[in-house]
């Protein structure tokens, strides 16, 4: 059996929905053009005793010959899709990625439920308190999507999301906080300080540096008045935090509490997840950010004020 154009070929995509049958995919098959017949196509099917043909979206070409798009129905060689998750992105802004995509088409409210009932797989215990949780700004499942190049089935719904999302944190990062989880601070607690890194560093050089602010900080019950916590408890996102803004009544506002925030404020990737694993061993207690993204450190509020004015 020929293909329908082997000269000027085209690609085609079909989608085939779980329990078609091979007369009704055969006629799917016809009706977008891919083969010529399907009276021939499903003879085909039942000379071979194919009856495992997988449902799925398929990008087939007019160049393909039946067999070919037999075999490949057989093997499930659907089509994928990319979707890239920046270090740093919040969970807010990982839904709206999804949901931005035309296809396939994913409802972000859907996507945010699925994945918060798959939270119950992960064995790292949460220890926010239950009031909190009633915020609008509050979202369990921050911190626990892994930055990085994902490729998903183009038949995957928001459930098969969420799974994937979740059993890859289960499989690559959960093994390593819960490793390096101690007396002084739980994985829960890591995943937390590796989310103020990511979102305080602009240069991977400099995360243990700033992870050792953090920890003398905390030793110390200092505040840790970090601006990206208060960026994370405004409504809306700032070019740059104001006075006003560090008066927020947030238990995010690390300018008003002594303690880390609830939940982390993004999701972390490698780098910052293994300073906060492994800081650097300093006395620093404060830092600023010169205008490349660098950050100057200091020990005392004195020096710490010096700095600044000798480079302003």
């Amino acid at each position: 059996m020929e293909p329908i154009n082997p000269v000027d070929s085209r690609d085609i995509m079909v989608e085939i929905e779980p329990g078609m049958s091979g007369r009704a995919i055969a006629n799917l098959l016809e009706e977008k053009e891919v083969i010529k017949s399907s009276t021939m196509f499903y003879l085909l099917l039942r000379f071979k005793q194919v009856d495992n043909l997988q449902a799925g979206y398929y990008r087939f070409s007019t160049s393909n010959t039946p067999l070919e798009i037999i075999n490949k129905l057989q093997r499930g060689e659907e089509e994928q899709f990319k979707v890239t998750i920046p270090e740093g992105f919040t969970f807010e802004e990982i839904l709206n990625r999804f949901s931005a995509l035309e296809m396939p088409e994913y409802e972000k409210e859907v996507l945010k439920n699925e994945i918060n009932k798959e939270l119950s797989k992960i064995e790292i215990k949460r220890n926010f308190k239950i009031e909190i949780s009633g915020s609008e700004k509050f979202y369990p499942a921050e911190g626990f999507i892994i930055p990085d190049t994902y490729n998903f089935p183009m038949s995957y719904d928001e459930q098969d999301i969420a799974e994937s999302l979740i059993n890859y944190f289960i499989a690559q990062r959960q093994p390593v906080l819960k490793k390096a989880a101690d007396s002084n601070y739980s994985a829960y607690e890591l995943l937390i300080i590796a989310s103020l890194i990511e979102k305080e560093g602009r240069l991977a050089a400099e995360n243990k540096l700033i992870a050792s602010v953090i920890y003398n900080r905390l030793e110390r019950g200092m505040p840790l008045q970090l601006d990206a916590t208060v960026q994370y408890a405004l409504p809306a996102r700032t070019e740059r935090v104001l006075y006003e803004d560090l008066e927020v009544d947030s238990p995010y506002n690390t300018y008003l509490i002594s303690k880390l925030p609830p939940t982390p404020i993004a999701n972390p990737g490698r780098l910052a997840v293994e300073a906060a694993i492994n800081p650097a061993e300093s006395d620093y207690l404060f830092y600023f950010a010169r205008e490349d993204g660098s950050h100057v450190f200091t020990e005392s509020y004195e020096e710490h004020l010096q700095k600044q004015r000798e480079l302003n």
